[in-house]
């Protein structure tokens, strides 16, 4: 199938669970369907699906304002406005990575994002064990200021108030505050993802993808796109460049382990008990029921 036929998308997860390996296998598919295919994935060139939607550049260029001059509440109420008065994203770039909440506590009930022309989302989560883990190593945060993230309903990146940065604050919420926010609401449809079926399905799961964005689906070419960016060849593009770009400068490497089950491991029981007695329904809503609690 192809996708020719205007509008974007939207990648959407919680911080560190699967939204990268999700952007570059789309990369890599639509590499490999080209006419003319390079010889390998380059991860600091060719991985440009779309600007992030908490971009500030692109915000103040749609909206016309300086961001940095207003609060959280004067700006998440504009946010979905940005795109209504013209093409939201360049050609090509179609494919757009989310961090935030639908909505924020500040967006007075309106999605931070634009919908105009919006034709979908996909939204990625993982076990909020395996997220705490994966985040204690990206961000050099010890593991129970992770599990506080989790279950902070104000966890947000770039919290600061009128902060410069090159990204706007991206409100989070809880983990299970954030799937609601996307699984649930009816303005966009919605291909839910877990990453453990990434791991273990891949190719009925990538298929999945590939056809809910309108991408070419033949499983030959699934497959090879799934085999190019498995965690080992992902590793060995990362080593290629010197360091992927997206890689924080505290953190080893970016795409470290890319397995499951490492929250049962180094997390406490403790730890555990908590994220599954603050995060009860929507942990078996995704069937990530599985802490001993004798």
């Amino acid at each position: 199938m192809s996708t020719q036929d205007g509008g974007y998308w939207y990648l959407a997860s919680y911080p560190k669970s699967g939204n990268t390996w999700c952007r570059v296998f789309i990369t890599e598919l639509q590499r490999l369907a080209g006419e003319e295919t390079p010889e390998e994935l380059n991860l600091n060139q060719d991985v440009e699906t779309g600007a992030i939607a908490s971009s500030r550049l692109w915000l103040d260029d749609q909206l016309g304002i300086n961001s940095c001059d207003l609060s959280f509440a004067e700006l998440d109420p504009l946010r979905g406005r940005a795109g209504e008065s013209a093409w939201l994203f360049a050609e090509g770039e179609r494919f757009h990575k989310v961090h935030d909440a639908f909505q924020s506590l500040d967006s007075r009930g309106r999605p931070v994002v634009s919908t105009t022309g919006c034709l979908g989302v996909v939204y990625i989560l993982r076990h909020p064990e395996d997220v705490a883990v994966s985040l204690s190593h990206f961000f050099s945060w010890p593991l129970p200021q992770c599990v506080n993230f989790l279950l902070d309903p104000s966890a947000a990146l770039v919290p600061s108030e009128r902060h410069g940065d090159h990204q706007v604050r991206q409100h989070m919420g809880r983990w299970d505050q954030h799937v609601r926010s996307w699984v649930d609401q009816q303005q966009l449809p919605v291909l839910v993802m877990r990453y453990e079926d990434m791991l273990m399905k891949g190719p009925e799961t990538f298929l999945a993808l590939a056809q809910f964005l309108r991408l070419p689906d033949a499983p030959s070419l699934v497959n090879q796109a799934l085999l190019n960016t498995s965690i080992e060849s992902l590793q060995k593009l990362e080593d290629q460049v010197g360091g992927f770009a997206e890689k924080p400068k505290g953190a080893e490497r970016f795409f470290r382990s890319g397995r499951s089950g490492e929250g049962a491991q180094q997390l406490t029981l403790e730890q555990r008990q908590r994220l599954a007695e603050g995060l009860p329904a929507v942990m078996r809503r995704f069937d990530y029921e599985n802490v001993d609690k004798a």
